[in-house]
């Protein structure tokens, strides 16, 4: 059963049998729509399954048209943004502006502060290059590092042209996905960042050294300085190539991984003196309150990373825990859960249990409720679910 709001949005898609057609040039800027089957009698477009090629020349093609047609590029990245989603975005405007585009970067959310060095420098660039970038009547829409529509925020009414993700429960017929015109989504690769830079490469963009510095950083903060397992060959060979580049990976990785300002350690002291164990040992938790943020003059943008606090517990015999998690209030009883797993447990189905989804080692959602408690409830799904799995 579809949701109001995701019937709304299959009828912004609404195509009508006798104007359907696709482009007898096979050219990736119309056409290639799939059925996707009806809802109350009408046919709704499906999103179109694009290789890292296919997509460079789709945007090749959609550059083409913007400034034949004085159209823009709005890069749409999710709510609360992190690292990946700002590297995503910006590099991907900067890239696009180098071919003669105008494009924005755009959230509903606040820059972080600890990322705002790289986007100034980054909006400065768009700015002196395209005065008026976004001021079009017509846009391209992309968004970058998004699973959900709403994850879009304010943003989440707009119709999404491309989708780059990395998130596997983003796929078509899925519970919650973010529906696109055409969509490329690599759920093995590391980071978004670590897809927009193989687009990039294969539209032939020079990258610049603040292009390498947004990817890099992107990269960095998603993997958590390597020492995730969604670490990999690829996302190695991506992190040296753009060292090569001229990406300051000895200072990114400073500013995100070694350096904490005295309200940051309060905050990491009240999680460590709350953590909870199973008794069998195969999952813990910790959880903030709001009043610690306001106690300690932080918001939860403030805390990157702050998922190692609970990711470095282990059993009492030295051996990995299973699952982790964080559950940080971030508003008067709305709490956001991390969950973090290892071995045959799947952290994404631990958090769609609660309406969340994500990776199978790392997956988020939210949930209303003392943070203590929510805790208590995301523990016994985890334990629900070993469980299950182990007979099976």
């Amino acid at each position: 059963m579809r949701s109001s709001q995701e019937l709304l949005r299959s009828k912004r898609r609404e195509l009508l049998i006798g104007s359907f057609q696709t482009n007898p040039s096979g050219s990736l800027r119309e056409g290639f729509f799939y059925y996707v089957g009806t809802d109350c009698g009408k046919i709704y477009i499906m999103d179109k399954k694009l290789t890292v090629e296919e997509t460079a020349q789709f945007l090749r093609d959609a550059v083409d048209d913007a400034i034949k047609e004085k159209k823009s590029f709005r890069i749409f990245y999710h709510i609360r943004p992190d690292g990946d989603a700002i590297g995503s975005a910006y590099s991907l405007a900067l890239g696009l502006n180098l071919l003669g585009a105008s494009a924005a970067a755009v959230g509903s959310d606040p820059i972080p502060s600890v990322f705002r060095d790289l986007t100034d420098e980054a909006e400065a660039v768009l700015r002196r290059k395209d005065p008026e970038r976004g001021d079009t009547e017509e846009t391209v829409n992309i968004a970058v590092d998004t699973a959900t529509t709403y994850r879009l925020g304010k943003n989440s009414d707009e119709d999404i042209d491309l989708c780059i993700d990395h998130h596997g429960t983003n796929e078509p017929g899925g519970e919650r996905y973010l529906p696109a015109r055409y969509r490329h989504v690599e759920a093995d690769a590391s980071s978004c960042s670590e897809i927009i830079f193989s687009i990039l490469k294969a539209m032939d963009i020079e990258i610049t050294k603040l292009m390498a510095d947004l990817l890099y950083t992107g990269l960095l903060t998603d993997v958590s300085c390597f020492r995730t397992r969604s670490t990999t060959a690829a996302s190695l060979q991506t992190a040296a190539e753009l060292a090569s580049m001229g990406a300051d990976i000895v200072d990114i990785a400073r500013k995100h991984y070694m350096m904490k300002p005295l309200p940051r350690i309060e905050m990491e002291k009240l999680a460590y003196e709350r953590i909870r164990f199973s008794q069998d040992e195969n999952v813990a938790g910790t959880y903030l309150e709001l009043d610690d943020y306001i106690r300690n003059g932080l918001e939860d943008s403030d805390l990157r990373d702050f998922n190692t606090v609970i990711d470095q517990v282990c059993k009492s015999d030295g051996s990995p825990l299973p699952v982790r998690i964080m559950v940080r209030e971030i508003e008067k009883g709305r709490c956001r859960i991390s969950v973090m797993a290892r071995s045959f447990v799947n952290a994404a189905d631990i958090c769609a249990v609660v309406g969340g989804g994500g990776h199978n080692n790392s997956a988020g959602a939210e949930m209303q409720g003392d943070p203590a408690e929510v805790l208590e409830k995301i523990m016994e799904i985890s334990l629900q679910n070993i469980h299950a799995k182990k007979s099976s």
